[in-house]
């Protein structure tokens, strides 16, 4: 079966809850869903902050595309990652839950990119991102990819990660999915025409499309079919007429962090599995709504979990 490779931030997640974000005097304006990146100091202030006002709960790996790579990892799939990872204790900790994952085109120097994830009182979360401290340094990586691997972004953060990601997209020569996130929604709409030109599959927010000032017909018109993610509304495909996918009842909402990457996950498992864009945008959506259970990368499906949805949406009729 085809290997996916991922690329994009690998980050070490810290988790804080907060009863309300105003609280915060040092957010960089912060909103409950929302995404935002600062400097290692900003990070370091936000976090002395949150240890006087909020409560640490769980630290994980983390990175959107790292993400959906561990999802399918852990569910049988051959993957590999691209991108680069601090050469310290946090890099560590990184790489360790990426075991299993085809790591020979990470590159390991400098300071990890670190992540603040804030949960309120309403279990919304907000993010902000302190970038690797040499992430423009991949504007000097060059790494192939093959035909027979499935190549799933999500954002990096500063011009020169950018810069890498349009040309590992350009140059890669099998298929490609992408989730923009608002990291890449910010670079505006013709910034990102390159990467949904030829691709397979482009996953999206609606907020994200508030931030690009578009409609989801415009990004289909390049060619790829298009996820719309909605959170607790399900999600909608766009592949000619659009085709709503209900949410799946989760058995319990703790957090809602990296739902979204679970669902990419599935689509693209559902996807190297046979099943038609519906079908898996089901298997997304009961990812997704298991992954709820608890924080991080601790809530994801199992293995056993995967395998038994898999098999009844494969052998659901209608």
């Amino acid at each position: 079966m085809m290997r996916v490779v991922g690329s994009g931030a690998l980050n070490l997640d810290f988790f804080y809850e907060i009863e309300d974000l105003r609280l915060l005097k040092s957010s960089k304006g912060l909103v409950p869903g929302g995404e935002v990146w600062g400097s290692r100091k900003e990070f370091e202030v936000l976090r002395e902050e949150l240890e006087q006002k909020g409560r640490f709960i769980a630290q994980s790996g983390g990175g959107s595309a790292a993400n959906t790579i561990f999802a399918l990892k852990t569910w049988g799939f051959e993957t590999g990652f691209i991108g680069i990872v601090g050469a310290d204790e946090e890099g560590e900790a990184i790489l360790a839950e990426l075991e299993g994952v085809d790591l020979s085109r990470v590159i390991r120097r400098g300071y990890s990119a670190c992540c603040l994830i804030i949960i309120d009182a309403q279990k919304d979360r907000a993010i902000l991102v302190s970038p690797h401290s040499e992430e423009p340094s991949l504007t000097h990586f060059s790494c192939q990819t093959n035909s027979d691997e499935w190549l799933h972004l999500s954002s990096l953060i500063t011009d020169e990660g950018f810069s890498f990601h349009c040309q590992l997209k350009k140059n890669h020569p099998g298929p490609f999915s992408i989730d923009p996130g608002e990291i890449y929604a910010r670079r505006g709409f013709e910034a990102l025409k390159n990467f949904f030109q030829k691709a397979k599959l482009v996953f999206i927010t609606s907020q994200e499309l508030e931030i690009l000032k578009i409609i989801p017909e415009e990004i289909t018109a390049f060619g790829p079919k298009l996820f719309l993610k909605q959170g607790g509304k399900g999600a909608t495909i766009y592949d000619g007429k659009p085709k709503n996918i209900p949410p799946a009842t989760p058995p319990e909402i703790v957090d809602n962090t990296g739902a979204g990457d679970v669902f990419d996950a599935g689509v693209i498992a559902g996807i190297l599995s046979g099943l038609s864009l519906e079908k898996a945008g089901k298997l997304g959506a009961a990812m997704a709504a298991i992954s709820l259970r608890d924080y991080a990368r601790k809530g994801y499906p199992l293995p056993e979990e995967f395998s038994a949805k898999l098999k009844e949406i494969k052998n659901a009729t209608g």
